[in-house]
């Protein structure tokens, strides 16, 4: 999310993955011409680049509405590219494997429209993600350790909560409705703990997450991460988000309604949460849960939560432009963490997912580096991306530091 600010001076940072310590920044290097006018006639000129013992990966960050080709020529612009890689809206990143070893002249060629914001060098893949999760401030894992997948000796436990709903798609009639809720090792009625919704997908239900079970992921991965003293105690309640009885989907666009007045008192009344403190309390979904998140808990549910988590947000979900406005329209309503993942292969929510943070941190003062996270991570529309996503966001909201 962090982009690098262009100047009448603009500067272009190449990192070198070589040697055996790891990752070794070149000098910074001026350039010849701004970004964005770079062409075959006046190229961007990286000149000297010592790559040492070799790389393998360049890695180019670009900010494009449209398409933009970016081509690298090595030590003259005559004959083809060494690189060339391509641009189109809502990415990020792209990277191209080369072979260069020692020092050479790099001429950059750019075609269409767009700017490149970084060029980097590493040496493998593994390099690259270890560069993304310094980025990302160390939040950001891309595989949930093993360690995390078991059953905890010390280990909290799961109580089934039932309360008075209202079906706010048709009459309002009161009616029960259940949620599941985890409880860390210890609870203790006295203390006060901070409080996660965290929302299902289409079709699922209050038990989608699986706290019923006896091998519960989301209870293995809360257990352990406390009981290893690596994040603070907190509740995790496990709603179902039909905000109604109807068949059709409009009961999950009400669910603002029920959190405000069934859900959240009933898990006031029944634990000790403070939900009139919007900092303790954070919403998470999958798929229709993360559009919940994104729509409802950040839309129209800002003054009650102030950390949101979407893993792999659906087709419906507002675009960043929408998020934008309600954040700018409440600068007394700080954000803690927004934070989106999705798969690369997900056919169902990926364009939704990136279209809703696409240049989210551009559009407000309201996010930034510190509180932004967006991932993208091989995958598809499944519960090993979004228990990985839960994973991430548990350690950011529930940080002891």
């Amino acid at each position: 999310m962090k982009k690098l600010l262009l100047s009448l001076s603009v500067f272009l940072l190449v990192l070198c993955a070589a040697r055996a310590e790891g990752l070794n920044p070149l000098d910074e290097m001026k350039l010849d011409a701004r970004p964005e006018t770079a062409s075959a006639e006046h190229p961007l000129a990286l000149k000297g680049l010592d790559f040492g013992e070799g790389t393998s990966i360049l890695r180019f960050k670009a900010v494009t509405e449209g398409e933009l080709t970016i081509r690298v020529y090595v030590d003259r612009l005559e004959g083809p590219p060494a690189a060339t890689a391509l641009f189109r809206p809502m990415m990020k990143e792209n990277r191209r494997n080369v072979e260069l070893t020692g020092t050479h002249d790099l001429y950059l060629v750019l075609e269409g429209s767009g700017t490149l914001t970084s060029l980097q060098a590493f040496r493998s893949v593994q390099d690259i993600e270890a560069a993304v999760r310094a980025e990302l401030g160390g939040h950001v894992e891309n595989a949930i350790p093993a360690r995390y997948l078991q059953n905890c000796e010390h280990g909290g436990t799961v109580e089934r909560l039932t309360y008075q709903a209202h079906d706010y798609a048709a009459d309002g009639a009161p009616y029960e409705k259940a949620a599941y809720v985890y409880l860390p090792a210890g609870y203790d009625p006295q203390n006060t703990y901070d409080l996660l919704i965290l929302c299902h997908g289409i079709g699922g239900s209050e038990a989608e997450w699986g706290l019923p079970s006896k091998n519960s992921r989301v209870k293995q991965i809360m257990d352990n991460l406390i009981d290893r003293g690596e994040i603070r105690p907190f509740i995790v309640v496990t709603p179902n988000g039909r905000a109604g009885k109807a068949e059709d989907y409009s009961p999950y666009y009400l669910f603002d309604r029920e959190l405000r007045e069934d859900l959240l008192p009933a898990v006031q009344a029944a634990y000790a949460v403070d939900t009139s403190d919007r900092n303790r309390c954070a919403m998470a979904g999958l798929s229709m849960g993360g559009m919940q998140t994104i729509n409802l808990g950040l839309g129209k549910c800002l003054d009650r939560f102030s950390a949101f988590g979407a893993f792999s947000a659906a087709p419906t979900s507002n675009t960043a432009a929408v998020t934008a406005a309600v954040l700018n329209a409440h600068p007394d309503l700080p954000v803690r963490v927004f934070y989106s993942i999705c798969g690369t292969g997900d056919s169902i929510a990926l364009a939704s997912a990136n279209a809703a943070v696409e240049n989210l941190d551009a559009l407000t003062g309201q996010l930034n580096e510190d509180n932004c996270f967006v991932q993208l991570v091989p995958g598809v529309h499944d519960f090993n991306v979004w228990y990985l996503g839960f994973y991430n966001f548990a350690r950011m909201i529930g940080s002891p530091d």
